[in-house]
Formats: structure tokens, sequence, C-alpha cells
């Protein structure tokens, strides 16, 4: 198939007003092909993907103004650049167009090849300069994801931590982060945070929030100190509109007891070995929002065989499924006791199965931890 980054779609009802602008084009060395009308503009543009359309305003059929809504409302054929070319040389005209989407509007009656090529110049450059800047931006995007992904922990890493993972990604950057830190023999910290903000940002506070970590996550912290030096530091660096909602679990299997406290995010559920599913839930202030903000923790007792199931909201918050908060969270315990019986490592996949949530509107992360 030809290349298109130079083809141009040359469309009027004129063949005369065709041929002159399309010999103009091919001396400079462009791919030109036609169009007669609207319709038939709209379907070369779909078949040939032009960088860019010349499009005469006046036709039969539908005009120009009616093709490039047309061309502009499919996703298909939006990207290329429209310059409409008309015999009015009205400032209403030319508005219209440009609310359209037109890029440059030429008018006939002024029209010269010079022109013609100066302006089909112009912006067949701008066009494959947005094309590269997009293609260097997802590349970007993919190396952040790289480097996102490999800051992330994995059961082989610390097989004595005792947890599985399932962990997608609805942008390439996501905004979801796990991270599981031994804390002494037999004592680990697991975090379950999702940054809000989801844009490029969100990407460089992964590798903070894990440096932190590693600091924090150590028997002479607490886990509200560790949660509150998070806060002190995140505060002072996160731009205004980011910030991290957490759930922290630390489980010390050498004395029983797990300590825990959700900062603005899902609580656990906790399936014990014996007896019903649960939540372990102690709410506190979100992390980066407020300095200052003070957290505070609940402590359990736990026995061997006892399980963690920390995760993030786009694990309830589904394109199926639209109700309540409390009302889904209900939902997820009566899911969890279903699979109750699984082992760790199939768990968190067979949660988000059920749940619905492989059928993603926002990044899931869930991680199962077991005493």
């Amino acid at each position: 198939m030809p290349d298109t980054s130079y083809t141009i779609l040359v469309v009027d009802d004129s063949l005369a007003n065709r041929t002159y602008l399309t010999s103009i084009l091919e001396e400079e060395g462009y791919r030109v092909i036609q169009a007669s009308d609207g319709e038939g503009c709209i379907v070369q543009a779909l078949t040939e993907s032009p960088v860019l359309i010349l499009l005469d305003v006046v036709m039969p059929g539908i005009d120009g103004f009616e093709t490039l809504r047309r061309l502009k409302a499919d996703p298909a054929t939006r990207r290329a650049a429209v310059i409409m070319l008309t015999s009015l040389d009205d400032q209403e005209s030319k508005l219209k167009a440009f609310d359209y989407g037109a890029v440059d509007f030429i008018v006939k009656s002024a029209q010269n090849s010079g022109e013609v090529r100066a302006r089909v110049r112009v912006h067949v450059r701008l066009v494959i300069a947005n094309e590269e800047l997009v293609a260097s931006k997802a590349e970007s995007l993919r190396q952040i994801t790289d480097a996102q992904r490999s800051l992330l922990v994995q059961p082989k890493d610390l097989p004595a931590a005792r947890f599985s993972v399932y962990y997608s990604s609805l942008q390439e950057a996501g905004g979801d982060f796990y991270d599981v830190v031994e804390v002494s023999e037999g004592v680990y910290f697991y975090l379950m945070a999702d940054v809000a903000g989801h844009d490029l940002g969100t990407s460089f506070v992964t590798p903070a929030v894990k440096v932190l970590l590693k600091q924090c996550a150590t028997p002479a912290y607490s886990v509200p100190e560790s949660i509150a030096f998070l806060n002190g530091v995140l505060s002072k660096t996160l731009l205004e509109e980011n910030y991290l909602t957490a759930y922290a679990l630390r489980v010390n299997r050498r004395s029983g007891k797990a300590v825990f406290l959700a900062a603005g995010h899902p609580p656990a559920l906790y399936l014990p070995k014996e007896g019903p599913v649960g939540f372990a839930s102690c709410e506190n202030p979100c992390i980066g929002m407020m300095e200052g903000s003070s957290y505070n923790a609940r402590t359990m007792d736990v026995a061997p065989g006892d399980r963690f199931i920390l995760y993030t909201d786009g694990l309830v918050e589904t394109k199926t499924d639209t109700r309540a908060w409390i009302e889904s969270h209900q939902r997820l315990a009566s899911l969890a006791e279903d699979l109750r019986g699984l082992g760790l490592d199939e768990l968190p996949s067979a949660l988000v199965l059920a749940a619905g949530a492989d059928n993603q509107e926002d990044d899931v992360a869930v991680l199962a931890v077991e005493v």
C-alpha cells in the first residue's frame, strides 16, 4: 500500500479545478487523489488516509461544511488536516470552517500556484511534526510503563511475604501502585496506593513512594508513623491536584498480629481461615493533600491461613456496576466468599474476573496476602 504521509485528497465538483490543483501538487512530489463530492471525499478519506484534504465548500449533495463536520466526527478521519476551498470570501464562512475543524481557508478567486504550494507545505509539515510528536510521546510512555512495572515487586522476589497480585493499567503510565517491604524476619509491610490524576506526572510518584517506603517501613516506625512520613514528604512535593489514597498493612507472622489503616482508600477484604469474610477498615485522610495530617491504625489477631485482599477502586467501579459504594463492596465480600477455596496464586485474577473488572474503565490492582 502506498505511503500516505504525503497523500493529498483534492475534493471539488469542478474537474478543471481538480486538474489544476493536482498538477500543482504533483509537481511538488505529493501523491494526489481526487473526489468530486462530499460522499466521495469521506470514502477516499477512510480508504486512503490522506495527510491533507483540499475541500471545496459549494458542491452538489452534502456541501463542504457538512463533509468537514462528518470527517471530524469520525475518529478514523479526524486527524487529516483540511483546507477549505471556496469562492465565498465572507467572514462568516471562514469562521464556520474553522469552527468545524478546518486548518486554513483559500479563496478560489485569489488562489495562485504559489499560494497553494505554500499553504499546503506549511500544513503538511505541521501534520507530520504532530504525528512525530505523538509517536515520541507514545514511546516515552512505553518506556515509563516498562520502568514503572520494573519497580513492582513480584511474589517470586519475596516468597516469604506470601502474596500474589493482579495488576493492569488502563493508560500507559498507570496511577495504581503496590509494594511489599520486608520490615524484619517474619514481618512484612504491604502497601496498595492509587495516585490521583492518572496523567504522565503520576508515573513519577511511584519511584518516590517506593524509596520513601524503604526508609520508613522499619521496626523504628509504627504503621501510622510510616504513612505520616509519606504524607509529610509528598505534601511538599506533589502538584496541588495530585495526591494518594493508600491502604497499609503490616503483618507480623511471629506474633500473630496485623496492623492496618486506610488513607482515603477502600478497606481491605479479610478472609479468616475460620469465619465469615469481612472488611479490615480504619479510615484516615489521603496522603499528600495536607501537611501535618495525623493517622491512626487498628490491630487485630491473625492466624496462619488468614488472608487479606488489598485492591484499588477499579475493582468495584466497573461499567456494568453502577451501584452505591457500600452495596458494591458488599457484593465484593460475597464474591470473595465464593472464591475462598482457591489457591493464593489464583485468587487476585479470579476476583477481578468475578467482579467484571477485566473489562476495565480504570486501573485495577489486587494484592492477596496470606498470613
